[in-house]
């Protein structure tokens, strides 16, 4: 590293004579030199005193050196410089630059009262001016900033460079961005040239001896566009040869008969190619829909549909009259509770008709009683299709919801009576929502799914369990935390089914809201008509214990 004080060439320069004459502590150059009287920052070779402490610039508490008067006879000549450019921008960076000489910053030098001006107190001009040179042509070679630049810098203390660069930014503009990215794009290009370099040496690319013409890619021809190429004119020869024999063909027509013309292109019917004979036969069966709706009026379309939902619900509620738990002997998983088998027994059903969706030959008798078409109704579609479901996202939501909430209701209400709520919620929500599509004259949409029935157990749950707090998995939130109850929960989902019939968009989606509302609608009724047998029941009891004898209660076991 160049050191930045004086060089031995310079002192050496000096009168030695006179200067040795002047002290009378040292007799020679190299022990002043070893004594440490040369100071940083001075081109002077007397020693300098420490006069006092001041407080620098910067706000930190530094010694500031003081130059004595001195009668020494030691005169140093003004450098001068010779006129010369200004350079300020990368293109014009001389090749023999060196960064660690710089590049001139203007015509003259600082003086000492502007590097006083600049720097402060404890740096002399030579310093200085090196340091300003430095500086300048880091900012104009684009290295102000490149971490290698980091050892040229290091000679200088920090308070130093930040003065010098912000002296330097206010009196020789350069647009050290530009610099930069100049500097950038030459390395990068050098680093190209580079690795190119080393590819021809090691063989892996060979460059292209030949002009590349216009509009041609400097890289040659890609192996897909020779495919492509290749492919394109294959094509072009197969459809030559195809032109050429149907000539032939009408020529030899026109000589036979000359009463049968050839076809247009139009008139050939396109047909998929490959198509299984079979799947083709169980496609064409399993339409069943005519092209227009049938004329039909309203009563026509909604009066059969209505009975099966009649038969439905009257059916549900016979079952719960009926219905006898059997023991847990006569039971086939004796181990598995109750409502686990229940709803497991549901949730297999829908497996076994989302399965089904699978199958050809079972689209016809798919299409007729597990989707619902309010153009071509068919009353069966009432109840098959909420055992439907042709995704399976939609399958493993409403089946999910249904596990988590229809088990808790099981145990609260026993097997016939959620039987009895699944069975009358999902008729009831295909109903509405068919008559809703009937009234509004909308033949174009189907529905299916049971997520009108799992509406009706979830508003059946919460109506029964109003005052509880809603958990998720019973555990979250804590007790102490604020939650919101059963009723809350279920005004909540109520609304968000309302919320999108006000809008118009709402009747293009692809979510049935009025099936939804329907089987809310179910539920909330039977869990009131729950209540009311159970308050019923209730007060039959207390009625018959009121009118108990003595020797009933003893016999009860109660007095």
């Amino acid at each position: 590293m160049n050191s930045l004080g004086p060089s031995i060439s310079r002192i050496a320069c000096l009168d030695t004579r006179r200067l040795l004459q002047t002290c009378s502590k040292v007799d020679c150059l190299a022990a002043r030199i070893a004594q440490q009287y040369a100071r940083p920052y001075s081109i002077f070779s007397y020693r300098c005193a420490w006069r006092d402490r001041q407080t620098s610039v910067s706000g930190g508490l530094r010694p500031i050196l003081r130059i004595p008067n001195t009668t020494s006879q030691i005169r140093i000549g003004a450098r001068t410089f010779a006129s010369q450019r200004i350079i300020r921008d990368f293109t014009d960076l001389p090749e023999d630059y060196e960064s660690e000489d710089g590049l001139t910053f203007r015509e003259q030098p600082i003086s000492q009262n502007e590097v006083l001006g600049i720097f402060g107190k404890g740096v002399d001009a030579k310093t200085a001016n090196q340091i300003l040179r430095v500086l300048h042509g880091l900012r104009v070679s684009g290295t102000l900033e490149d971490p290698n630049s980091a050892r040229l810098k290091a000679p200088f203390e920090g308070l130093l460079i930040k003065r010098g660069l912000s002296w330097l930014r206010k009196n020789v503009p350069v647009d050290e961005v530009m610099n930069a990215g100049l500097r950038a794009e030459q390395e990068l290009e050098a680093l190209n040239l580079e690795t190119v370099q080393d590819s021809i040496k090691i063989g892996l690319w060979r460059p292209n001896s030949r002009e590349i013409g216009e509009g041609e890619s400097p890289y040659g021809k890609s192996s897909f566009d020779k495919i492509r190429e290749d492919e394109a004119k294959r094509l072009d020869e197969m459809e030559k040869e195809s032109e050429e024999k149907r000539k032939s063909q009408a020529d030899e027509i026109r000589e036979n008969t000359g009463t049968l013309q050839i076809g247009s292109a139009s008139n050939v019917e396109l047909q998929r190619p490959g198509q299984n004979p079979r799947l083709k036969y169980y496609m064409e069966r399993s339409h069943i829909l005519p092209d227009t709706p049938p004329e039909m009026s309203i009563f026509q379309r909604l009066f059969p549909s209505g009975l099966v939902v009649l038969g439905t619900l009257i059916g549900a509620y016979v079952f719960t009259q009926v219905y006898t738990p059997p023991a847990p002997s006569a039971r086939l998983f004796p181990d598995v509770p109750p409502s686990a088998a229940t709803v497991a027994g549901i949730i297999l059903m829908n497996i076994g008709v989302f399965a089904l969706w699978r199958f050809p030959p079972a689209f016809r008798f798919l299409n007729m009683h597990f989707i619902l078409v309010p153009g071509y109704p068919f009353a069966s579609s009432m109840l098959g299709n909420v055992f439907s479901h042709m995704a399976f996202s939609h399958l493993a939501f409403n089946m999910g919801v249904l596990w988590f909430v229809g088990t808790r209701l099981h145990d609260e209400i026993g097997r016939a009576n959620f039987l009895a709520i699944y069975m009358a919620s999902g008729v009831i929500s295909s109903y509405v929502s068919f008559a809703s599509f009937v009234l509004r004259n909308n033949f174009v949409t189907s529905s299916l799914g049971a997520s009108g029935a799992v509406c009706g157990i979830i508003a059946c749950y919460l109506s029964i369990n109003s005052g509880e707090k809603v958990k998720l998995f019973g555990i979250f939130p804590p007790d102490n935390w604020p939650s919101l109850s059963a009723l809350g929960m279920l005004v909540f989902l109520v609304g968000v089914e309302l919320f999108p019939l006000l809008s118009k968009s709402a009747m293009l989606g692809l979510v049935d809201h009025t099936a939804h509302l329907g089987g809310y609608a179910a539920g909330i009724g039977s869990a009131q008509l729950l209540m009311y047998r159970l308050r019923r029941r209730r007060e039959m009891e207390r009625k018959r214990r009121k009118e108990m004898g003595i020797v009933d209660r003893i016999r009860e076991g109660k007095v």
